[in-house]
């Protein structure tokens, strides 16, 4: 099941072509981390690229419709008007892309999207959750839903840094 196929259904999923050259994409898989070249990103000092792919964020936006049924009929007295009805409200949820680039250095994850990028440290992680198309980025109580070409990459290069943090 790729990401979000319950909200979608199957043929609503867009696709991303992937930008990741093939080697890097074999050192990854063999739990090796690429040094990857970027003249979009500025990179702090001993940091650099590991991942960079096309990606589209998708962002759930409550939405709210009311309808208002009734009918007014005129008063006893002149000017009067008495109104009947009700209304009520109905919300849907509608999910909203945006096309994004995502890098992972070893010390950040940056995704650069117009409105709706983020720049975050490892230290801020609490969760990730690959899928065959997509990635969920989880910090605090935000969530993050990306598609990507291939879910387990980002992941795999995620789980690569986790491990060499956790030994220095």
């Amino acid at each position: 099941m790729g990401l979000l196929d319950f909200f979608f259904g199957n043929n609503s999923v867009p696709t991303v072509t992937t930008i990741l050259p093939d080697l890097a994409k074999q050192e990854i898989l063999s739990g090796r981390l690429p040094r990857l070249n970027t003249d979009n990103l500025f990179l702090k000092k001993g940091e650099y690229c590991c991942y960079i792919d096309k990606a589209i964020l998708l962002v759930d936006k409550t939405k709210k419709i009311y309808k208002h049924h009734g009918f007014s009929t005129p008063g006893l007295f002149e000017g009067n008007r008495h109104s009947f009805g009700s209304g009520q409200a109905k919300e849907y949820v509608e999910t909203q892309q945006f096309k994004a680039i995502l890098y992972i250095t070893n010390q950040r994850i940056i995704l650069q999207c117009k409105d709706h990028g983020f720049d975050k440290a490892y230290k801020y992680l609490s969760a990730v959750k690959p899928y065959s198309n997509g990635i969920e980025l989880q910090y605090g109580n935000k969530t993050f839903s990306l598609v990507v070409p291939d879910g387990t990459i980002p992941y795999e290069v995620i789980k690569i840094i986790q491990q060499r943090r956790s030994i220095y």
